[in-house]
């Protein structure tokens, strides 16, 4: 059953105040998402921390390792319908169990790898079942459940597992590196991933699939009615829809033909490898104060102008990288850290709110699939793109210019959609 939104309601969830460890679940629920967020994506992300590492290994192009980060994005995208339909029939128990063992034996099979090939299977396609499974369309399916008035917020908090993740791993993964090697740094994140199996299987399944009081209310109402909300085809031929997948597809773009290279772009500056990844991690420590801040503001009545800050935000980030030249220049740096770091993310957690205030009913897992194809459309073209950028000029000038563009085109729906749902809340 997928998450149904429960429409103007002030609080999502219906609590019993003589039960404490009800009141707990909701919290619960958002700790849940963002531990396997900081799993999945958190170690998916610092890949720009290997990509020195492997390009000297294999001797390869750049533009061939960073396709391996791109297989990943668009393994991701494209499981997006199959998670969805999963979701639909089985339920978010069996997608977090797979999401688990299968990002696990990403890095535990990545640290194996003697080929280039093998990164692409075992990292690439290994990496994209979990952050799939893991990712956007599972905690939409979770937190829809027991939040309404203030899902974008939750998503946000559950979102920001990206930026705390990364600020985790890219240090630990360079230790690791300069410790033993790339393969011993994925060998030690695939086996710390595997340490969370156990617990996932141990979880309170049935209480967190039957959601709040409310929820269940409304999934027995469209259960009544058999059929709640758009269909697939409805969604399909409609604008909204494609504006969600430009949006995902412009921005994933931008944001994967850059960030894939900004330890090997600081390194090219002068940077030694542990202050690069140092400033990757710190980028990270800035992303979930701006991806929670930019979706608070969101929810209580400032879609328009949050999309709009977020995106002018990230290109002025974008802009303050391409004046770095030295590891001298600290402003530069900084402001690409705050701006771009900031801003990084913040429009997944609004995409998925809006997608769901959308398209809300029995159909929501299958369409916000189909959705989420956009993003591993853009994150494939840009992470590979941008390394044919480099590999052809041998520098970072077009990598940031098509970063640049991509965002102009990804920012452009996202915030009709956001116009247009507030509106439709003015007009209530």
């Amino acid at each position: 059953m997928t998450p149904i939104d429960c429409g103007n309601t002030t609080h999502a969830v219906m609590l019993d105040s003589a039960n404490p460890r009800q009141n707990l679940l909701p919290h619960g629920m958002i700790a849940l998402c963002f531990l396997f967020g900081v799993l999945t994506r958190g170690i998916n992300d610092c890949f720009p921390v290997f990509v020195p590492s492997v390009e000297s290994e294999f001797a390869a192009s750049r533009a061939a390792v960073t396709s391996i980060y791109g297989l990943t994005m668009l393994a991701v995208g494209f499981a997006g319908p199959l998670i969805g339909l999963l979701l639909d029939r089985l339920g978010p128990r069996v997608l977090a169990i797979v999401g688990v063992i299968a990002t696990a034996a990403a890095g535990l099979l990545a640290s194996q790898a003697r080929e280039l090939w093998h990164l692409h299977l075992a990292f690439g396609v290994g990496f994209g079942i979990g952050c799939a499974s893991l990712g956007g369309i599972f905690q939409a399916a979770v937190l829809g459940r027991w939040f309404s008035a203030r899902l974008g917020t939750a998503l946000a908090v559950a979102w920001s597992a990206n930026g705390v993740g990364v600020m985790v791993m890219a240090p630990l993964a360079e230790a690791l590196i300069a410790q033993a090697g790339w393969r011993h740094a994925w060998l030690v994140l695939g086996a710390v991933t595997s340490l969370a199996i156990p617990i996932t299987l141990l979880l309170p399944w049935r209480r967190i699939i039957a959601g709040s009081a409310d929820y269940a209310r409304r999934r027995n109402m469209a259960t009544q009615a058999r059929s709640f909300g758009p269909t697939v085809g409805e969604a399909l031929r409609a604008w909204p829809f494609w504006g969600f997948f430009i949006c995902f597809a412009g921005t994933s773009v931008s944001m994967y033909a850059l960030m894939p290279q900004v330890v090997a772009l600081l390194v090219a500056r002068g940077f030694s490898p542990a202050a690069a990844a140092r400033v990757l991690a710190i980028t990270g420590v800035m992303m979930p104060l701006g991806m929670i801040g930019f979706n608070w503001l969101a929810d209580r009545g400032g879609r328009t102008f949050s999309a709009a800050a977020a995106y002018s935000c990230t290109a002025a980030g974008i802009c303050a990288l391409w004046l770095v030249q030295s590891s001298d220049d600290i402003v530069a740096v900084g402001a690409f850290v705050v701006l771009l770091g900031s801003t990084m993310g913040s429009r997944g957690p609004m995409i998925s709110t809006l997608a769901t205030l959308r398209y809300r009913g029995a159909h929501l897992g299958k369409i916000y699939g189909l959705i989420t194809c956009g993003m591993g459309v853009g994150a494939a073209i840009g992470a590979w793109g941008g390394g044919l950028l480099h590999d052809l000029t041998g520098g970072y000038g077009a990598v940031l210019g098509l970063s640049l563009v991509s965002l102009a085109i990804g920012a452009a729906p996202l915030v009709w959609e956001a116009r247009q749902r507030e509106t439709v809340v003015a007009l209530r």
